[in-house]
């Protein structure tokens, strides 16, 4: 229960923050577009080392729970600062540093997901898409109650809202998730072969170098599905409503819809994946993603658009649960380096969509944008293909090797 509603809570938060931050950018520090966007810009480069440098110090810590309060404090910290403070240099340094750090809080959860369920004897894949589940549904309430106290009580309430929210995260998670006895600690220095001169090759990049070339195609492969899918919640609202003409309310619906979605999916897939292979069961979903891209452009009608919600949903339950589990299997180093690597596409995606998105709209229009995230969800699923048959090959010699051996 504890590890339920601290997950529903920090995933409110998130969504408030995601959905209100542009506009409390806009609208109470009074600064243009170029400076929100370099807002963003300056979040998404800090999220990249804040949270790989995290997940590196947490697998050092005998207790994953203290990463879990410390980063959901750097979340309060962040809301009180946007409740008092209006001027752009402090937001900007808050938002880079504090709320950046709370942004590492969702990959040292799913690094505590996988520990306790190991510890538990629970199966990782169908536990880990339970508590997805509930992130997605914290996606499902944040935004309308968020955007429903902002018009009523503005936005310093709304962030003293949000840093209460966090500020319970942060007590559930230190003192109300069980215990988990640490896992083996990652080699040290001393562990490592001196081929480097002295065993001095940093932690956190001998960690990096240790990364399987399965991998790497894998983290690839997501970013790119990664980068298609901000491309497109940056461009849906635009398109709805400049191309087709349809009301705004239509964007929020279409969300909703395909958040609420992605929770029973979510937990189906967790149940399959398995059976199917997870690799397998992501790469039928980047084909999936393909085909929605595609029809997107030909979308002409509000129902249109929300019967399209159901693929859309199938593919984002599967590429936002299964490729973390498996780089947390492949990635050496601890639970918490691989969670915070497989976080990383999520910054990394965000600064390529958002130069793609601004290039294609400028030069093409809103509606071959979607071509563009057809694209990319081709490339992955190449990617992937690739990834699958290299590993094929690898279990073959190795097949050969011990039957040779024998």
């Amino acid at each position: 229960m504890s590890l339920g509603i601290s997950t529903g809570c920090y995933a409110i938060t998130a969504s408030v923050f995601g959905t209100t931050v542009s506009l409390f950018l806009a609208d109470a520090v009074q600064v243009g577009p170029t400076l929100i966007g370099l807002y963003f810009i300056g979040c998404a480069v800090a999220a990249i080392g804040i949270n790989l440098t995290a997940g590196w110090l947490s697998d050092r810590l005998t207790d994953r729970r203290v990463a879990l309060a410390v980063t959901a404090l750097a979340g309060v910290a962040g809301a009180v600062t946007f409740v008092a403070v209006r001027n752009y240099a402090v937001v900007f340094v808050t938002g880079a540093v504090l709320l950046s750090l709370n942004d590492a809080y969702i990959s040292q959860l799913f690094a505590y997901v996988k520990e306790f369920a190991d510890f538990t004897g629970r199966e990782v894949t169908p536990f880990s898409s339970a508590v997805r589940s509930i992130f997605s549904a914290g996606w499902v309430i944040g935004p309308p109650v968020g955007f429903f106290l902002l018009a009523h009580i503005g936005f310093g309430h709304l962030y003293a809202s949000a840093a209460g929210l966090l500020l319970l995260t942060a007590l559930l998670g230190r003192w109300f998730l069980p215990a988990v006895p640490a896992p083996p600690a990652p080699p040290t220095r001393d562990d490592v072969a001196k081929g480097d001169g002295e065993g001095r090759l940093p932690g956190l990049r001998r960690t990096l170098t240790g990364v399987p070339r399965r991998t790497w195609l894998l983290l690839v492969s997501v970013t790119a599905v990664n980068v298609a899918d901000q491309m497109y919640l940056i461009n849906i609202a635009l398109y709805v409503t400049r191309d087709l003409h349809l009301s705004a309310s239509l964007v929020g619906l279409l969300a909703g819809t395909c958040a609420a979605l992605e929770i029973p999916l979510m937990i189906t897939v967790g149940r399959l994946a398995d059976r199917v292979g997870k690799v397998r069961v992501v790469a039928a979903a980047a084909v999936l993603a393909v085909l929605f891209f595609c029809l997107l452009p030909v979308a002409g009608s509000a129902p249109v658009l929300i019967a399209l919600q159901v693929p859309n949903a199938l593919w984002t339950a599967v590429i936002m649960s299964l490729p973390m589990v498996v780089v947390q299997q492949e990635v050496p180093g601890g639970s918490g380096t691989a969670s915070s690597l497989y976080s990383s596409t999520f910054p990394v995606a965000q600064l390529l969509a958002g130069a793609l998105t601004g290039v294609v709209a400028a030069h093409a229009g809103y509606r071959n944008v979607f071509w563009i995230c057809a694209g990319l969800c081709a490339l992955a699923l190449v990617l992937l293909l690739c990834r699958m048959t290299s590993h094929g090959a690898d279990d073959t010699r190795t097949r050969v090797q011990e039957t040779a051996v024998r």
